[in-house]
């Protein structure tokens, strides 16, 4: 049984059924038409399983569906609902399909001419039409079989109707051997032929009105046995009252569709089963049933307003749903993080439409084709977007292997100046070209890279003379660095004039290869000792670590590290001086203390420390930052061979 939700989306159906069932209580009047009556039993008799025919099947937009995906679709539909209900959805798919395979095909067809191919022997895709075709014949087959099973039953269905006709012309045609006997069959027959189902509609209407016939005969075969009367004006009395009581209970019943359905029920077991009764019980438990009718069809307005307020919220959720796909249909200028970001999004946003649920049908058409259209133009714009984007990598991709061909045109070549300024224009171009299709990218900037490197290694190479005394200005120094180790000082003038000394060499003995610059840090680290040793004045260790940082940043050539080195110190002198002048304001508040006021001291103190500490950045600011690394020799950033920073993303 569905739950009261499940039922609410059934209201225009349900109205229906109410509407019949309203109808069919005419034809308890004893003056009714004998061949309305007839009608109204054989069409519902003919109605198909209520919980079939009230299945709803989701709306989906099966234009947005790649060929992979209706496939599925028409596989699920297949294998999750009756197969009588889903012929106007698979058909819906297999046009879509049919038309998408076409454009698939012509450009796939188009592509393989572009490519040089000869047209007589392309050969079509035929894998994913023959995959739809297996699933649309299993879909077909299926539905042969409903129908083939249908129709065998409802044949069956007519032979035991035939026969039960046959035993109720017997029933009052013959003499009967009791009068319990005689209720015994009366009452079964009735109650088979209400069981017996569906039969063709091509011979419904005879049949009802034979059965009919003869059951007005037998009834008046009954009346001529008053004893048999009464017994059968008793026991449909009993129905009645068992109806009645029934009815009763669905006037409580919580989920007014559920009463609405079995009431139609009992109008018709009243109609098959519960008649005739003694006259004066026949009006009065017809009113009372008709009463007990009305007050459950009153009722009706409590659905309906429970439909109504579902729907309505049903409507702000499409609508909120249709608020979001347009601000991402309206988005300018999107990029490829754009969409990366939103397909998943536009995909939850589809789920959420189709899973919300019926709407109030006046708004229905106009809000389904606002979302279908958003789909179609978001899909436009991203497959527009991708295709364009495509074309961009291509041609990024031909720039590439153009530099890619500079650079190995001119890997030999000894115009060292001229050739050097190229590999470097190169590799910016390179740099600020932009993406190109991955399946090619890291194979390109392998090779762009490589042939790059060649030329730099020839580069450095040129000067071997400048690296041998690099490399003899290392062995220098390491012979300085154990020296240092093993000094030996008598006090302190000694031990700093050995320091001085020992720098002054240190430095006059130059570069040494890039991959050996750690060695003087080696060597700050022993002066430090040092000075530590022999507990050295701080101003002069200050003066001492200076100039070593300035030489080092020499040495080093390192104008990044320079400039993050100053633009830091510029950082600690503003906020020294914003932490002096706010404690000589906090002077303010010792203004009638002792001079020997704990807290004062504290300040003043603390004043006294960051005003020092504050000279001290200044000096060695002002120092550094005349200091002009590009008067040193440019060796350094010659030859650099190219890094993988300039790489592929």
């Amino acid at each position: 049984m569905g739950t009261e939700s499940d039922n609410l989306h059934n209201a225009e159906g349900n109205e229906k059924k109410v509407e019949s069932t309203q109808n069919l209580e005419s034809t308890y009047n004893k003056n009714s038409s004998k061949e309305d009556s007839i009608d109204e039993l054989n069409s519902e008799n003919n109605k198909e399983d209520q919980s079939v025919e009230e299945t709803t099947i989701p709306e989906k937009d099966y234009e947005s569906f790649s060929l992979e995906k209706l496939i599925d679709e028409l596989k699920y539909l297949h294998n999750h609902y009756p197969v009588q209900l889903i012929g106007e959805n698979i058909n819906s798919i297999r046009d879509i399909f049919l038309k998408k395979f076409d454009e698939h095909e012509t450009e796939r067809k188009q592509k393989f001419l572009d490519e040089g191919g000869d047209e007589l022997s392309y050969q079509p895709d035929q894998f994913l039409k023959n995959k739809f075709n297996s699933a649309y014949h299993d879909y077909k087959t299926k539905l042969n079989s409903y129908y083939k099973e249908q129709e065998q039953n409802e044949q069956n269905n007519l032979n035991k109707r035939l026969q039960i006709i046959e035993e109720l012309k017997e029933l009052y045609t013959t003499p009967m051997e009791s009068i319990s006997s005689f209720f015994k069959k009366f009452r079964d027959i009735k109650e088979r032929w209400h069981n017996a189902g569906k039969i063709p509609k091509s011979r419904a209407g005879d049949v009802f009105r034979t059965y009919f016939h003869h059951l007005d005969n037998t009834h008046e075969f009954i009346k001529l046995n008053k004893e048999l009367e009464e017994l059968d004006y008793a026991h449909n009395l009993e129905q009645r009252r068992a109806i009645i009581s029934r009815a009763e209970e669905l006037t409580t019943e919580p989920s007014v569709q559920k009463a609405l359905n079995e009431l139609q029920y009992l109008h018709k077991l009243w109609k098959e089963q519960a008649e005739p009764v003694a006259e004066e019980f026949r009006e009065s438990t017809w009113q009372e049933f008709k009463a007990i009718t009305q007050k459950i069809h009153e009722r009706k307005s409590e659905l309906f307003e429970k439909i109504k307020e579902e729907q309505q919220a049903n409507l702000e959720k499409k609508q909120a749903i249709i608020s979001q796909l347009e601000t991402i249909a309206s988005a300018e200028n999107p990029d490829h993080s754009f969409w990366q970001n939103n397909v998943k999004k536009i995909e939850n946003l589809r789920e959420a439409f189709f899973t919300t649920g019926r709407i109030p049908k006046e708004t229905s058409s106009d809000t389904w084709s606002k979302f279908k259209s958003l789909l179609h133009e978001i899909n436009n714009k991203k497959n527009t977007f991708y295709k364009d984007l495509k074309k961009i990598q291509q041609e990024n991709l031909k720039k590439k292997n153009d530099l890619l061909e500079i650079a190995k045109a001119n890997k030999d070549s000894e115009e060292w100046e001229v050739a050097l300024n190229l590999y470097k224009k190169i590799q910016n171009e390179w740099k600020n070209i932009g993406h190109v299709p991955r399946k090619y990218s890291d194979k390109l900037w392998d090779e762009f890279r490589e042939n790059c490197n060649y030329f730099f290694n020839r580069y450095k190479l040129r000067n071997n003379k400048v690296n041998e005394e690099w490399i003899e200005n290392l062995k220098r120094k390491q012979s300085l660095l154990e020296e240092i180790s093993s000094i030996s000082a008598t006090d302190k003038e000694d031990a700093l004039a050995k320091i001085n000394d020992y720098s002054i060499q240190w430095n006059s003995i130059g570069k040494v290869p890039r991959e050996n610059m750690n060695i003087n840090k080696e060597f700050n680290s022993a002066i430090k000792n040092l000075i530590k040793k022999f507990d050295i004045d701080k101003n002069i260790i200050d003066e001492i670590q200076l100039n070593i940082k300035v030489e080092n940043y020499k040495q080093s050539k390192d104008d990044k590290k320079l400039d993050e080195d100053l633009r830091k110190m510029r950082k600690q002198i503003q906020d020294l001086g914003h932490e002096i002048v706010q404690l000589e304001n906090n002077l303010s508040y010792f203004s009638n203390a002792n001079q020997d006021n704990p807290l004062l001291q504290n300040t003043l103190n603390n004043i006294e420390s960051k005003k020092t500490k504050l000279d001290e950045l200044k000096q060695t600011y002002s120092k550094l930052v005349n200091l002009n690394l590009s008067e040193s020799d440019s060796n350094y950033e010659d030859g650099e061979g190219i890094s993988e920073e300039t790489g592929e993303e």
